[in-house]
């Protein structure tokens, strides 16, 4: 049985130290044989780019042509290798965890970033190349390349992991400072006009790049135009993530685990990413998906939280992608849009252009390649793209921002102890008194405001933020049954035992149309469709499973009734 690579970026660590390996190394001759020689791929955080990256490193560095059928032997690209394998002096720079805390720190952050490389090149290859710290990246960069041609005898071959991470971090709160450091004179730009130099001068020959969104390359542009982005090419939308098939394939030949007993659950939590309209596969978050399994490898049980706290922690700042150029009104719908389940139209952004303002479309097509919200459906007959939230950890990440934002706006804090105590009272009485209750205060603060249009997806909402805090259960909303949709449903979670679950239909009456006789037709019209939603399969299986049928007109619930 192999080793489950959790956390393992480096492949040459991986293949010797026994882990198992989803094979991508197809796509090597697939970028091989593009005919383009300066590649920029983007996807979200923790999809496993770096350890593509080093693949690419193992194979064509000249310094590992020895172990070349040590490392390959057992993958596609070892039965199947291309001219080019180790032919190239490698050079490798990451731009991951640099110092955003102030502009003179980011500068001095990013050469460091860069001598570290240069320095790393310089030992392998055995080349004195003289650089200092405290000179700008773009110098530091020149005279490499005017250096090395000394020390080799053959081109470089330029790998450069999240090029953007340090954009991204400033966009969220000092985006004149981002547009500085990209504009004509920034040193962001006259670092990649210094690589455009070398690749004409030949002794760069190809470029390997990755990261999360695209704007940073577009903002560029002018100063290294001689890339390609093939983040949405259907020929390579599969190269980074995991198939259902690879996870299966994974599962079975490394651990002895329960696949199709788990397949709902991890499909649910991990799964649904989609890069272009006409591909046909779904992608898991390769990070999320190993977590999950590494624990399962270890213990020989399911995991007690589904959540990995190192990609909540990466995707937890999603505050700075509204907050850039400062949050709005239009971006606050887009999110209340979200949080109700509504689908997002727009058409994905191909130039990003900062001295104008964002547009929604710009806003959205963050979103998208950041792994918020992914393709759901594609119209075209109008060239739109539909967008929703992949998934439930990317689910929680924004109930929680809509959380914060709630108690932003109105200026309260949401009590967590009464919060557990209504989940507590669900788990173990079979009862929502407390989580209606604690609803209606929330919904009473935002009553007098212009926040949000008041619908039963607002008080949905509500709930869901509440129950999105816990690891008893985990929320399905919209659930999806033969005749309809159920607004929430309370299944088995990541942790604890409950005693009870729940299924919740909601109503809501405005309050210039309210009268006793539409909240009676209201309550009689939410019990008829939940008597009609118990014969799902899935929740037939569940004991003890509560079912209540609630009306809400403005802040309050006007009628609350468990149906038997």
């Amino acid at each position: 049985m192999k080793r489950i690579p959790y956390g393992i970026s480096n492949f040459k660590k991986l293949v010797q130290n026994g882990y198992y390996y989803v094979d991508k190394t197809e796509y090597i001759r697939k970028l091989e044989e593009l005919n383009e020689e300066y590649i920029v791929f983007l996807r979200p955080r923790r999809f496993g780019k770096s350890l593509f990256l080093s693949a690419l490193e193992h194979y064509y560095d000249i310094k590992h042509a020895d172990s070349f059928q040590k490392l390959f032997g057992n993958f596609h690209i070892g039965k199947n290798p291309t001219p080019l394998h180790n032919t190239y002096y490698v050079l490798s720079l990451s731009f991951s965890g640099i110092n955003t805390d102030t502009p003179e720190n980011t500068r001095k952050s990013f050469s460091s970033n860069v001598y570290k490389g240069i320095m790393e090149f310089s030992i392998k290859y055995n080349a004195n190349v003289e650089v200092e710290m405290s000179q700008e990246a773009s110098v530091m960069i020149d005279l490499f390349f005017a250096q090395i041609r000394k020390y080799i005898t053959g081109k470089v071959y330029l790998l450069i992991d999240e090029y953007d991470h340090f954009a991204n971090e400033l966009l969220g709160f000092n985006t004149e400072f981002y547009k500085d450091s990209v504009s004509r004179n920034g040193f962001v730009r006259k670092f990649y006009e210094m690589l455009k130099e070398a690749t004409k001068a030949g002794i760069l020959d190809r470029i390997f790049i990755t990261g999360v969104a695209p704007i940073t390359l577009d903002s560029m542009t002018s100063g290294f135009n001689i890339a390609k982005n093939f983040s949405r090419d259907i020929d390579f939308t599969d190269m980074i993530g995991f198939s259902e098939s690879e996870v299966r394939t994974l599962t079975s030949e490394a651990i002895n685990y329960p696949f199709e007993d788990n397949i709902l659950k991890l499909r649910y939590y991990y799964n649904g990413y989609l890069f272009h309209p006409e591909s046909e596969t779904r992608l898991f978050n390769s990070d999320m998906i190993l977590y999950y399994l590494s624990y399962f490898q270890r213990k020989g049980k399911e995991l007690p939280d589904m959540f990995d706290r190192n990609v909540v922690s990466d995707y937890g700042k999603i505050g700075n992608l509204f907050n850039i150029g400062g949050c709005n009104s239009e971006r606050m719908q887009v999110l209340n849009n979200i949080i109700e389940g509504k689908e997002q139209q727009t058409i994905i952004t191909d130039q990003f252009n900062l001295e104008l303002p964002m547009t929604l479309n710009d806003f959205k097509t963050l979103l998208f390649y950041m792994g918020f919200l992914t393709i759901k459906r594609y119209d075209s007959t109008g060239d739109l793209i539909f967008l929703d939230v992949p998934n439930y950890v990317m689910k929680e990440l924004y109930f929680n921002y809509f959380r914060f934002k709630i108690e932003e706006h109105f200026s309260f804090k949401i009590d967590s102890t009464k919060i557990s105590t209504a989940i507590m009272e669900i788990a173990r009485e079979g009862s929502i008194s407390k989580l209606v209750q604690l609803a209606e205060e929330v919904l009473h603060r935002m009553s007098d405001r212009d926040f949000i249009n008041f619908s039963e997806k607002v008080v949905q909402a509500v709930m869901l933020t509440f129950l999105f805090e816990t690891k008893i259960y985990y929320s399905k909303t919209e659930y999806p049954v033969e005749d309809g949709y159920i607004d929430i449903v309370l299944l088995k979670g990541s942790a604890g035992n409950p005693k009870f679950y729940a299924m919740i239909e909601l109503k809501y009456i405005s309050k210039a149309d309210y009268s006793e006789k539409l909240r009676e037709e209201k309550l009689e019209e939410a019990k008829k469709q939940i008597l009609q939603y118990t014969q799902s399969e899935e929740l037939l299986a569940y004991p003890n499973m509560r079912k209540w049928a609630a009306v809400f007109c403005k802040d309050k619930c006007v009628a609350l009734e468990e149906v038997i």
